[in-house]
């Protein structure tokens, strides 16, 4: 029903301050005989019974052309924006050997990075008091966006805030539970997408919680992600310093966070030195 959709689009376009969903049912092979609405044509080929096929289309078209129409261009109307200025807003105010754990550094150092950058953004799966990405969400409500007990759509919603560029999108949730957007994760880093992941309550360390909340197998995950970095900082010192450097790379990164709080070195606080290794991804 060609002039029904073309009236659906119409009222799309002439909506406004609210989106517009669209609601079609569909047949594959539409007006095919012996292929309309029939299983196991899926990716395939017509073979000999596309000849018939494109006659049987053609002699559907009321006006096959050529009619003048054409697309109208896309309107670049997005602002320019920087999301290159990533850096820590001030220097962290702990005490010389109090328990900081990294997770309380990653809701501080996020925060921090958002009072420079309005770019920044923090995502979490309604564990945000124990991520400490409520600290982010105290200061930037606006920016940011609760995702609650759905971990593949926390993923896909990032994925589509950091499209164009657009936004320096930081992701939280306990590591484990990142296992259930796997595959939202994977297409992410093909799709070459910059999202930032932080898996807190990582390994047995959360033993009061019990099994079903230990991540043993995040790093592995991670490994496999094409183009991903994945982090493990032991103390905050390290984790405040990975998020800064997050923010400037272009790639994907996951950074895993122990519950329990390990001391305050004590010494200069000395610069941090990123070691690499190269490594190849098989197909």
């Amino acid at each position: 029903d060609v002039k029904s959709l073309c009236r659906a689009f119409h009222e799309a376009t002439v909506t406004q301050s609210k989106p517009t969903c669209i609601i079609a049912k569909t047949f594959k092979g539409r007006g095919i005989n012996g292929i309309e609405d029939q299983d196991n044509w899926h990716g395939k080929a017509l073979g000999d019974k596309a000849a018939g096929a494109i006659e049987k289309l053609k002699s559907k078209m009321s006006n096959p052309g050529p009619h003048g129409l054409m697309p109208i261009n896309p309107e670049f109307k997005a602002p320019i924006i920087d999301v290159t200025n990533i850096k820590l807003s001030e220097p962290p105010t702990y005490k010389m050997g109090q328990l900081v754990a990294t997770r309380l550094a990653y809701g501080d150092a996020i925060t921090k990075l958002g009072k420079n950058n309005s770019r920044v953004i923090s995502l979490d799966g309604d564990v945000k008091n124990s991520t400490f990405a409520i600290t982010f969400k105290k200061s930037f409500p606006d920016r940011f966006i609760e995702c609650f007990i759905a971990e593949q759509n926390l993923v896909g919603v990032a994925i589509g805030c950091e499209t164009r560029r657009r936004t320096v999108p930081f992701v939280s949730t306990f590591s484990a539970f990142l296992s259930r957007a796997y595959d939202q994760i994977r297409m992410a880093a093909i799709s070459q997408s910059n999202v930032n992941f932080c898996g807190s309550h990582a390994g047995v360390s959360i033993g009061e919680d019990g099994p079903s909340q230990m991540a043993l197998e995040d790093l592995a995950m991670f490994r496999t992600i094409p183009g991903c970095q994945v982090c493990w900082p032991p103390i905050h010192r390290h984790a405040r310093r990975t998020l800064r450097h997050w923010g400037r790379t272009r790639c994907s990164w996951e950074w895993c966070g122990t519950w329990p709080g390990p001391p305050m070195p004590s010494g200069k606080d000395r610069p941090h030195r990123w070691r690499r290794r190269r490594e190849s991804h098989r197909s």
